[in-house]
Order: structure tokens, then sequence, then C-alpha cells
């Protein structure tokens, strides 16, 4: 606690989010007005996220100095239903091998049954590697206490909650590992049939994988969703009535076409991955930038980032029948998005999408946010604030303050100027309140808006962007 109470002291003083104008390329963008929420994150703190539970209750995760010397920490924070600051943060877990990656990050879900589930990524104990795999732990306390940490996947890990309080994980793991310990699938009616790589005319680098775990934690089911898909990229998980469940991610081909996929949870199994848009981008390397997906009852949105034919956009597609089916591609950038994305489905079947654009200074960027509406109208792009397209600026997350508002909660890690042009720049989360009713239907829809796109040096031939992943020569 005396650690603890050390790291608070340098909390950082509120940021203000209200009126005011940001420059990119050379054109004003209004602010949405928004409301800071405290919270004691302080200096070096980075990779938030956030999770609602069943009665409101949000939940943040972000990562911060360690208990002790040399360690560094998974720290959460509650803001409850009628709050305006976070609770004092307590600490899931602090260690030497903490991983912290600016785009695989910690994640939380609440259970049905009320249980946190909190997921996390630690380094390798053996000397000559130079991998990292996941890890989770559970809650019936709220957070007060938390059961031994066990192994839970590889890398981009996202958890859903399922009925009983079980929870089904998915993650990105290495084509070339077998886990002998693993349980073997039982492959019923609904069940994705058996991946067959033998038949594959190239070696796969990243497989999606999925395990379905009881309230009490322990494996029941295991399963390859996907064979084959892109090595570096975030998943997303959504919850679909009838313990049914959507994935999201971006694939693979032998050609080095990484679009995304879909795939849905029956309660059974996994049916086959099919795409979600044909974007036809080419690109030997990883965009290190996955989708994002959210569900209200059978309502679907599901918004990503491509670059194909040197183009960059964030677009969206939405569903009325559980993503059975998707209506048209709707394009929701400026011009020049970065991606980053995230999404979050209201109360009234709109869906608010909040991505980074880049601004012609050199990593300069401004954190933008957008309302879709269930006909595919949009509402202007607002900027929230002006932030940086460096990787410590991370990724944003979005989260509801209940099922019957259209209240959005923000988190965002901002980076501080370096004291030391070597160093690396500091960091500190912040979040913010906004009201959907700002972000009115504008009179273009999606399908008719215009916007002058530069083309983008996202490309294989020359990875100039700092969000390029290369592939690895073997698994890792």
């Amino acid at each position: 606690m005396l650690m603890l109470t050390l790291y608070l002291r340098r909390l950082l003083a509120a940021v203000f989010l209200g009126g005011g104008i940001f420059l990119m390329d050379g054109r004003a963008a209004e602010l949405l007005s928004s409301t800071n929420l405290p919270v004691l994150t302080g200096l070096d703190s980075g990779e938030p996220n956030l999770a609602r539970g069943p009665d409101n209750t949000l939940y943040l995760t972000w990562s911060g100095p360690g208990v002790h010397a040399g360690e560094r920490a998974l720290y959460l924070a509650k803001l409850a239903p009628a709050a305006t600051a976070w609770s004092q943060p307590t600490i899931i877990v602090s260690s030497p091998l903490l991983m912290e990656n600016w785009a695989d990050f910690a994640s939380l879900i609440v259970g049905t049954d009320g249980a946190l589930t909190a997921q996390w990524f630690q380094s390798s104990v053996k000397e000559d590697s130079h991998g990292y795999t996941g890890w989770f732990a559970r809650s019936t306390d709220g957070g007060t206490t938390w059961t031994a940490s066990a192994p839970l996947g590889e890398e981009f890990v996202s958890l859903a909650p399922l009925s009983g309080g079980r929870t089904l994980a998915v993650w990105l793991e290495s084509a070339q590992l077998h886990d002998s310990h693993a349980p073997r699938s039982k492959q019923g009616t609904h069940a994705a049939p058996s991946p067959k790589d033998s038949t594959m005319s190239h070696a796969p680098s990243m497989r999606l994988r999925a395990r379905l775990l009881s309230a009490h934690g322990s494996t029941e089911q295991d399963w390859i969703v996907d064979p084959d898909v892109c090595t570096c990229c975030q998943t997303s998980l959504a919850v679909l009535p009838g313990d049914r469940a959507l994935v999201t991610y971006r694939g693979h081909t032998a050609d080095e076409i990484r679009d995304h996929r879909v795939s849905l949870f029956t309660g059974l199994g996994w049916t086959p991955p099919r795409p979600l848009h044909h974007d036809e981008w080419k690109i030997a390397a990883c965009p290190v930038n996955g989708p994002a997906a959210d569900t209200r009852g059978e309502h679907t949105a599901i918004a990503w980032f491509t670059a194909a034919q040197g183009l960059a956009r964030v677009q969206a597609k939405l569903s009325v029948d559980g993503g059975l089916t998707f209506g048209p591609a709707l394009p929701l950038d400026l011009g020049r998005p970065i991606g980053r994305l995230d999404l979050v489905m209201l109360a009234d079947g709109s869906a608010i999408i909040a991505w980074l654009e880049a601004h012609t200074e050199k990593n300069r960027a401004g954190l933008y946010v957008r309302r879709l509406f269930p006909d595919g109208s949009l509402s202007a792009a607002r900027l929230l604030t002006a932030t940086s397209s460096i990787r410590a600026s991370g990724f944003a997350r979005l989260a509801t303050r209940s099922d019957n508002n259209l209240s959005v909660v923000i988190s965002w890690t901002e980076t501080n100027p370096a004291t030391n042009a070597k160093a690396p720049a500091p960091t500190s989360v912040h979040t913010a309140e906004f009201l959907a009713t700002a972000l009115p239907r504008a009179r273009a829809t999606a399908l008719t808006s215009r916007v002058n796109r530069t083309r983008t040096v996202v490309s294989s031939d020359s990875i100039q962007s700092p969000e390029l992943c290369a592939v690895p020569a073997s698994a890792h």
C-alpha cells in the first residue's frame, strides 16, 4: 500500500476538455464538448481499457509502476453508475514480467455471475525467448482479491461473458505451436470443420484460437477457428443473444491479402470464417490495426481500417441479423486516418466510432469520434482531443454508462513532452464522458459523403509507417 500511495501522489492535474479548435491540415476542427472524469493514474501510465458490468458499473484497467522496483502493475478503478470520478485504484497484478505493448494490452470483463475476469501478458521467463503469453485471474469480490494467475492464450486475447459465469476467449497464436495439454475439440453439428493445414500451399504464421472457460476458470472446450490469420492485429469479440458470439479479426491468404473476417460462435462451435469485406489489401507486413465490433441484440456494427490500393480508410458495416449478413461498407474518416479505432453501440441502435486522424505536421494527430445511425447516416466527425501518432499514444477505448441512456465514456493515453530527446515520451491515462446527443445526424449519409484522400505510405515495399509489424520469418 505504501508503494501504491507514493504512486498516486504523482497524479496529473485534470485535463480541461471544453470548447476550442484544433487545426487539421489547415482546417479548424471543433472540439466535442466532454467532461473530464478524474482518475488516479499518474505519470508513466498507459494501455487503458474499459468494461461495463450488468449493474452499469464501469471498470478501467491500465498499466503503471509496480509495487517493487523493476515491476510494472495492472491497475483497476471503478466508476459507479452515478459517480463523477473513479474509485481509488487497486492492483490486479504486479510483476517484473508484466509485458506492456501499445497495441496488445490487458482487458477485463464482468461475468453473468458478477465475477471479474482480467487478462494480461507476461514475458517469458526463459532467457532465450523473446515472446510473451497471456495470463488471467478471477475475482468474486469486485476486484479486492484475485485468484492465482493462470495461462490463457498467446497474443491479442479477447474475452466475452456467457451464461452461468462462463467466459469465451479468442486469441492469436503461432501456427507452428502444438499444445499437448489442450483438450480435444468436440465436433458438434454446428461446429466449424477442423482445418487441414496440409492442404495449404503456404505455411501459415499465426492462427485464431478459441477456448470456453467454466465459471471456475477451467477449460471446457478448445477450437482452432481460423488456421491462417494476420500476425499482430487485435481481435474483437461481441456477445449475441442465446449464448452466441461474433468474432472479427484480420485474416491472411497465401498471396498476402489481409482483409477482415468474421466467424459466429453458435454455442456448440464456430461457423467457417468468411470475409467481412473484400478490400483486397495486399501487404507483406502486419498493419497492427485490428477491427472493433459491438452488438445490441441482433444489431451489430463493425468498424475497421484498411489501406488497400494505397488509400487509408476507416469503414464500418451494419447487420440486423447478428452478423449473418451485412450492409454496404460505410466510409467514416476525414481522409488521413491512422486507424487505432474502437466502437460501441448505443441504446437507440446507433454506434459511436473513435479513431486517430493524422495531421500534416510530424507526429501530430487528433482523436475523433463520429456517430453512425442505423439507416447508414452519420453525424459530423468531432475532435475529442489533440494527440500524437506515436505508438505510445496507443488505442482509445469506449464504453456506455448504461443500457438506457446515450452517455459514453472514452479512455486514451496522452503523451507528454519528453525532457530528454533520447528518452521515451512520458504517458498518462485520461478518461472523459460525453453525450451522443452532441453528435446529431448530419444531412449527408455515409455513402454520399466525400473526403479528399492523400495516398498513404502504408505498403510492404516501403515500410515507413510506425503502425507496421514485419512478418516473422518463423513462428515466435
